[in-house]
């Protein structure tokens, strides 16, 4: 194997230390000139109150994190409707819409993985990933009206919220009633229509009463989705011909889902959300509730899966929070949750398979699969945050954590391949092929009837459940020295399974002046190994019950600057990542990432008179990320030496522009460039030197708000830009569409062309 160079000695950081001192001087002469023609400050952007970085509230500069914050102004402002809209826009990722068993993914700061897995998803501080497979799901399925601010942090945090917090956190903080005046109550509703029959309704009500407030917001989304003809750019394997292909799909094109028969290209989605807390002194009855139900879309290559079927997500969150001034310099915060988290369904079918059927001249046959997938899973969480101001420069803070989870070691999968679990079957049941009990071939004259019978299933038998049990304990001080905010924290877990970690941070936070802060962070994390891949597999998917966690460290230098209009904020940082967890459920050496992230912000007065300030962000990533192991087409295998990972473009832009006319109306536009981007390295497409060609698309919101009324227009994608994005997983599909394809995941991922919105919202 290639010896890697250590990344906190990476010359890297050497190297760039002396060219950001010239930016901080380039920025300061700039500035001059900037606050010359320019009347406005951007002070209050720079001061806002975070949470996320440290568990406590602090302003934004004083985070011993690089971060961004998106306020309840800027969703408006933006048109934003949906959690996806959001991340496509952030800085530091790389997002990949695709439908499938995950909607959207998106790779925060250079890490591939198989879904969203390595950035922690918070409703109000709670992790929202799902128990099994880690991932979080952010598609339509949360309220956006009851949305306060949405905090972005980069950058490890095990120090503080242990496993997982391992490249970052997007933390969605909702309203609460308890700054309303005392006796007013409302509730506010909101509807949309979108193109491809796209519905979706919210209803907000908050209220405070004496002690008493609360805020309960739920949403309802509907949509038949694009079809094939609104893609403007097409992938040979995501077309009717392999669709309705009458050798490969056989008796299954008899058949009909959603009111549609298989071969017709149909990708439903049906997903709703409910978020609400109650609020009385220091208690906080809290509920998230959501569950997604969508087609697979392009994900998988047709002539392997019909996109007609829904794959269920679901989780449940309960808890109680209580929080104690038990002394005027000592806070204490206890919360006890419990979260159950749901995959596929146990009464239908969400997955229709076809795989080559390899005996010579066959190849455009199938052995057929009509299955169910189910996992459900269940935690119980007692936490308790301890903040202690011991001084008026010194504060210490802590916590304890315990959590007993409850998990699905394999899928149940029903009616699949031999070596799959399932209650209803037994094992030596292995159907008319001896490939499993539900398995057919496309030469067949109809489907199995049994395959077309409901399922029934019970309780998922203790055979297959595995209960796992979390300690962690944590303390961290910060230390506030004239110019100087120093901060260290330590945190120490164990878990059942794999053992125990120990996890650091620290920081420097220099502020020569009010309007400057130079930040040097370091910190250390470790990701779980997720039960899909420890127990969970089955035929098509391995599983490896002695995998070991990942481990992170990360450094960075962090410049923020404001001028009168600007707040400059820059981030040069490089990770190193151990024992990384690869989608073939085995650990497979390291990884090294290091980039620059730029996320500026500004304002400056309209040329229209009496309009309010036009304002906008800039966003800048460059990011670089190896692999100290390939792939080997030749040889079908992983060896040791070092590659560029793939699927992580270079250079990324984001650019808003929101321009009012007037108090009432306002337009904002919104482009994102992404650069080309080599393909990841089990790509077979990577072995032909092919790449992700660069794209801009540009979004526009017309909005408009008037008391309690507020209407927008929004037009996604406005020049229809067609393009394609890199396929997920194995990416395995290959492009000779002439046969069939070489794998299940699309290696290129069609994207949709334009599409509208209308959305409408009144407060009463």
């Amino acid at each position: 194997m290639k010896t890697m160079t250590h990344p906190i000695c990476r010359s890297l950081i050497c190297r760039s230390l002396t060219g950001l001192v010239c930016l901080i001087d380039s920025v300061s002469v700039h500035s001059v000139t900037v606050a010359e023609l320019l009347d406005m400050e951007l002070e209050e952007l720079m001061n806002v109150k975070v949470e996320t970085a440290s568990g406590i509230a602090e302003n934004l500069r004083n985070a011993p994190a690089a971060m961004i914050v998106i306020t309840a102004q800027d969703i408006q402002e933006r048109g934003y409707t949906s959690l996806d809209e959001i991340f496509q826009d952030l800085p530091g990722f790389d997002t990949i819409k695709s439908n499938g068993h995950t909607p959207i993914t998106a790779y925060q700061r250079g890490y591939r993985t198989p879904a969203l897995q390595r950035t922690l998803l918070m409703i109000n501080g709670n992790v929202d990933n799902l128990l099994w497979n880690q991932a979080a799901i952010a598609s339509r399925q949360y309220p956006i009206s009851t949305i306060d601010r949405i905090e972005v942090l980069y950058g490890p945090t095990s120090a503080v919220y242990g496993p997982n917090a391992f490249l970052g956190i997007v933390n969605v903080v909702t309203q609460t009633g308890e700054n309303l005046a005392d006796g007013t109550h409302f509730f506010q509703v909101t509807g949309q229509v979108g193109s491809f029959q796209s519905r979706a309704a919210e209803l907000l009500v908050q209220g405070k009463q004496g002690d008493w407030s609360y805020n309960l917001a739920a949403r309802f989304f509907r949509s038949d989705e694009a079809g094939l003809e609104d893609y403007p750019k097409s992938w040979g394997y995501a077309t009717s011909e392999w669709l309705n292909h009458p050798q490969v799909w056989g008796p299954v094109l008899q058949l009909e889902n959603n009111g549609v028969k298989y071969g017709e290209y149909y990708d439903p989605s049906k997903d709703w959300g409910i978020l609400g807390n109650l609020h009385y002194k220091g208690f906080t009855l809290g509920i998230n509730a959501w569950q997604v139900q969508e087609g697979y879309g392009p994900y998988y290559s047709f002539d392997h899966a019909q996109p007609n079927l829904l794959w269920l997500s679901r989780s449940d969150q309960a808890y109680l929070q209580h929080q104690q001034q038990a002394t005027p310099n000592f806070k204490v915060t206890t919360l006890a949750l419990y979260k159950q988290s749901v995959l596929g369904d146990d009464d239908s079918w969400q997955w229709l398979e076809a795989t080559t059927d390899k005996r010579p001249g066959m190849s455009n046959y199938s052995y057929l699969s009509l299955a169910d997938f189910y996992s459900q899973n269940h935690s119980w969480l007692f936490k308790q945050d301890y903040d202690y101001q011991w001084s008026e420069t010194f504060r210490l803070t802590g916590g304890l954590k315990y959590e007993a989870t409850q998990l699905t070691k394999s899928y149940e999968a029903c009616y699949y391949w031999t070596g799959s679990f399932c209650e209803l079957t037994t094992p030596d049941d292995e159907g008319p092929y001896g490939l499993g009990p539900g398995v057919f071939h496309s030469s067949d004259p109809a489907v199995p009837a049994r395959l077309l019978q409901p399922i029934e299933l019970g309780e998922m038998p203790d055979s297959n459940l595995i209960s796992t049990k979390d300690w962690g304990v944590y303390g961290q001080g910060i230390w506030d020295l004239q110019q100087w905010r120093l901060h260290a924290g330590i945190r120490y877990d164990r878990n059942s399974i794999y053992g125990s970690s120990v996890n650091p941070r620290l920081s420097v936070i220099y502020q020569p002046a009010e309007n400057t802060a130079i930040k040097l962070l370091y910190g250390k994390a470790f990701q779980e190994p997720p039960g899909i891949l420890l127990w969970g597999g089955w035929s098509g998917r391995q599983a490896n019950s002695n995998l070991q966690p990942e481990k992170a460290q990360n450094l960075e230098l962090v410049l923020m600057y404001r001028t009168k209009r600007w707040l400059h904020d820059v981030s040069l940082f490089t990770a190193h990542y151990d024992d990384v967890i690869k989608e073939e459920a085995e650990n497979a050496g390291t990884r090294d990432v290091y980039g620059l992230e730029y996320r500026g912000r500004y304002s400056f007065p309209n040329f229209i008179t009496g309009a309010p300030s036009i304002t906008g962000y800039t966003y800048y990533t460059f990011t670089q990320s190896q692999s100290s192991i390939h792939y080997d087409f030749t040889a079908g295998q992983w060896v040791d030496g070092e590659a560029e990972l793939g699927d992580i473009a270079p250079h990324k832009v984001n650019l808003g522009l929101t321009m009012p006319f007037n108090a009432q109306w306002s337009l904002n536009l919104r482009a994102n460039y992404v650069s080309p981007t080599e393909l990841y390295l089990r790509n077979p497409l990577r072995a032909e030197g092919k790449e992700a060609e660069a794209y801009t698309i540009f979004h526009l919101n017309l909005g408009y708000h008037a008391n309690d009324l507020t209407a927008a227009v929004k037009i996604l994608n406005v020049f229809n830009q067609g393009y394609l994005q890199p396929g997920l997983e194995q990416a395995s599909s290959g492009d000779d569409f002439e046969q069939r394809s070489t794998g299940f995941q699309n290696s290129l991922i069609p994207q949709v062309g334009r599409t509208w919105w209308l959305t409408v919202s009144q407060r009463f």
